[in-house]
């Protein structure tokens, strides 16, 4: 005979008693458990039978739980023994990486508590409101962090470990995003005057393999892991276009990160000298990466970034020198004139936008990019003026306009 629990009050709320499965030490089993069902209230629980369905709800739940034989595993257990090694078998080392740390600093330490089966939609509500409440987050991350216990819950159900029978099911598909999450900043474009000026300051200062590095991404739009994954002998110079067939994560040489974005670049007149540049610099190689060290190995763009380009770009108003110089005469003040650097892929950015703006078409934009037209739309568009099919629409749309007006004006 099924229980159907034992509820009662204590001070001002009401809670339910039931006997359950725990897994203790490796064994399964069965002791009780007492959980929350509802505040007192004299007007809507005022009783037991007011809380009736309240705990009817909950050991329906339960019941179904117990027919899920991992679903009494903890939760942090499940998710580092079962979740996570299935994510770094089937996934990316970067997304795995990802994964992980978002596991370990937002969920983990909010879900000690909990077994598999006790997550319900406002479980993970309470969830996401107290990370946000303790971390300055913007809505993004946060959507992150569900997106994640989603995932987890998908994958148990779809192995019968978590109770549910189609995606509305999944605690995480409903919970919502806290109002205490900020929202995302704004992310930046470079413009073609920025990049222009890099380039030219790059090479004045002689570091011709940070000057290709950024051309490389501003004028194909590839991303700074695929930038690190070309090689010398899959430019094709005679049909002026590299292939991209591969990306690089720390020291880890994978695939594109979609299979879109496995695909052809064309390399610009501007970006053929830069390149030939840095082929000659290099000793003319036969093969190899191209942005490589001097030793050949894979060059690391965050460091270049750090200690190379972001120096380069910091120079003094009155002699134009970088800021390790001497100066002679006068202290050293920035040139504010001089474009800040903004990150890899603000030049990554700046190619969907300009290539979106020339063309009129946000699906060849992120063909350039390869990425999807919505992500393209929503993270690499950065016009600063109306785009060219845009005017061309409005032009045409208001050009009848007109004609009526001089037909009831007689003017011509």
């Amino acid at each position: 005979m099924a229980q159907h629990g034992f509820v009662f009050r204590r001070y001002d709320s009401w809670f339910l008693k039931f006997r359950t499965k725990f897994l203790v030490n490796g064994v399964i089993v069965r002791k009780q458990k007492c959980v929350f069902l509802a505040k007192y209230d004299s007007n809507r629980f005022r009783c037991e039978g007011d809380v009736a369905d309240l705990a009817s709800e909950v050991m329906a739940g339960i019941r179904a739980a117990e027919k899920c034989p991992q679903s009494e595993r903890p939760f942090i257990d499940y998710v580092e023994d079962v979740y996570l090694p299935f994510v770094q078998r089937t996934m990316k080392p970067s997304t795995y990486a990802g994964y992980r740390s978002y596991f370990e600093r937002y969920i983990k330490p909010r879900t000690k508590k909990y077994a598999l089966r006790d997550f319900t939609i406002a479980t993970v509500s309470a969830l996401l409101e107290d990370v946000a409440a303790m971390h300055t987050l913007n809505t993004d991350t946060v959507g992150k962090v569900r997106s994640i216990l989603s995932g987890i819950f998908t994958y148990a159900m779809a192995k019968g470990n978590f109770p549910g029978k189609s995606a509305s099911d999944n605690p995480a598909s409903k919970a919502m995003i806290p109002e205490a999450a900020t929202e995302p900043k704004e992310t930046v474009a470079a413009t073609r005057d920025e990049v222009k000026t890099i380039l030219a300051l790059l090479d004045a200062d002689g570091l011709t393999l940070e000057r290709a590095a950024v051309a490389l991404i501003a004028y194909t739009g590839v991303r700074p892991g695929e930038a690190r994954g070309l090689r010398w002998e899959e430019w094709n110079r005679t049909a002026s276009q590299i292939k991209v067939t591969r990306s690089i994560w720390h020291a880890i040489e994978g695939t594109t990160k979609t299979e879109q974005s496995n695909r052809f670049v064309t390399v610009t007149d501007e970006l053929r000298t830069i390149l030939l540049g840095l082929w000659k610099w290099q000793g003319s190689p036969l093969g190899g990466y191209i942005l490589a060290r001097a030793d050949g190995g894979r060059v690391n763009l965050d460091n270049m970034a750090k200690r190379e380009i972001r120096p380069a770009l910091w120079r003094c108003v009155v002699c134009k020198k970088a800021e390790s110089a001497s100066h002679e005469g006068h202290e050293f003040e920035k040139d504010e004139t001089v474009p800040r650097w903004r990150g890899w892929y603000s030049v990554r950015r700046f190619h969907g936008t300009v290539v979106r703006q020339e063309c009129g078409s946000s699906e060849t934009g992120s063909k350039a990019l390869g990425n999807s037209k919505e992500v393209f739309n929503k993270h690499y568009d950065k016009p600063t003026e109306v785009p060219s099919d845009v005017r061309k629409a409005v032009n045409g749309a208001t050009r009848g306009l007109t004609d009526v007006q001089r037909l009831f004006t007689g003017s011509n």
